[in-house]
């Protein structure tokens, strides 16, 4: 672990070095000149980027809006780099600035590379005057894991002054994400209070934790060596079976003893994006005596244990593997669902997968809702409009 930590630091130390030859200000401001505002959205939804960088010889900005790709910018005689873009439509996009081919996120924006632009579109994850719930911090002890690990939890307005039991959602990120993901790019207390004064769901906890074993929190806050690289069929295997071991074990009794929940099936819902999508439904479908409510965004069922090494862009899984894992699950089980979830977008790369996953569904006659929905990859947008598609589902 220090080897890697001593790697990383090393190469930002390199990256450092190299903007600062760049001539890339990072307070964007001071002696480089008066502070930059960037990004700077328009009435009309043009958006002007800023960047400080007056040794650079090309700048471009990357953002995932249409048309945002290597959008060149043109510097002035301060050495600031600009540009302003069409009209972009209401969202949060991620977007980031390539100086002289370095990815660099933008230093005078707060959020670094994220852009926000309001509209009635966009409604759901902005701000507003309304009742606000509260967003916590947790460490809790895992035995599973033998150590302290960290989760988020979302609690309703209200919930201090209250004494009523709550459900729970317990919702789980990607592959590349941590305990953090769904609050910072899935913008879950802004979609939470929103539904909520909206009167479209129920009140109800949210419930983060991190799920790879290797962890314990986000690496800004437990620095850690696990890697980013896709996982190999073990290392997914591992992440599966640990992360539902700590979900039955470590996650769900901490809830229950320090939290005034419901702790019964009826009022525990499980889901979550991409490999959160296959963990939550091999937790939930295993362990309907623990869970009525299940759904999967864009679910990696190729990290099903059982999986061998798919070949170059092979997302299929076979029956054989969805045989494995839930070998248990018939049209008698039927009943005890009271929902189950699997929505996907039409150009994600694990859609495949995910039609997979329902043909298997219905060869065993287990109803489920089916979401596919076009112009869609494997993105947060999406992510963020299967939450608020789902929540309203739940505890009915």
């Amino acid at each position: 672990m220090q080897q890697m930590i001593l790697k990383t630091r090393a190469y930002a130390a390199a990256v450092a070095s190299f903007l600062a030859a760049a001539g890339v200000v990072f307070a964007q401001g001071g002696r480089g000149g008066p502070p930059i505002v960037s990004p700077e959205v328009g009435a009309d939804r043009r958006v002007t980027f800023r960047l400080r960088a007056p040794n650079a010889t090309a700048v471009t900005l990357n953002g995932e809006w249409k048309g945002g790709s290597n959008v060149a910018m043109t510097k002035d005689d301060s050495g600031v780099w600009s540009v302003v873009t069409d009209p972009i439509a209401p969202e949060s996009w991620f977007y980031s600035f390539s100086v002289d081919g370095v990815r660099l996120n933008d230093p005078s924006n707060p959020r670094n590379n994220v852009l926000f632009v309001p509209g009635a579109e966009s409604a759901d994850l902005a701000i507003a005057d309304i009742p606000h719930g509260d967003l916590r911090q947790v460490w809790y002890a895992s035995p599973t894991m033998k150590e302290q690990r960290r989760m988020l939890v979302y609690t309703p307005p209200g919930y201090d002054k209250s004494k009523m039991a709550y459900p729970v959602l317990y919702l789980l990120h990607g592959w590349g994400g941590d305990e953090e993901e769904w609050t910072n790019a899935g913008y879950v207390p802004q979609i939470m209070d929103h539904l909520l004064a909206d009167k479209k769901i129920k009140p109800m906890l949210v419930v983060m934790p991190n799920g790879h074993p290797n962890q314990q929190a986000a690496p800004h806050v437990a620095p850690t060596d696990a890697g980013t690289a896709l996982p190999t069929p073990q290392v997914s295997e591992m992440h599966t079976r640990l992360s539902a071991q700590g979900m039955l074990d470590d996650v769900i009794p901490f809830i229950e003893a320090n939290y005034r929940v419901k702790p019964d099936r009826e009022n525990r819902a499980i889901a979550g994006l991409s490999m959160g999508g296959e963990q939550a439904s091999y937790i939930g479908l295993n362990h309907l005596d623990k869970f009525a409510w299940i759904g999967t965004f864009s679910g990696a069922f190729v990290m099903l244990p059982g999986r061998t090494a798919p070949g170059r862009g092979d997302t299929s899984v076979g029956g054989s593997v969805l045989d494995q894992n839930f070998s248990k699950l018939s049209a008698a089980d039927n009943s005890k669902i009271h929902l189950l979830y699997v929505s996907c977008g039409t150009d994600d790369s694990l859609i495949k997968a995910n039609r997979d996953f329902k043909e298997w569904l219905k060869s065993r006659n287990v109803k489920f809702v089916d979401v596919e929905t076009p112009g869609y990859a494997h993105v947060w947008r999406y992510w963020r409009v299967s939450l608020i598609d789902f929540t309203p589902r739940l505890f009915r």
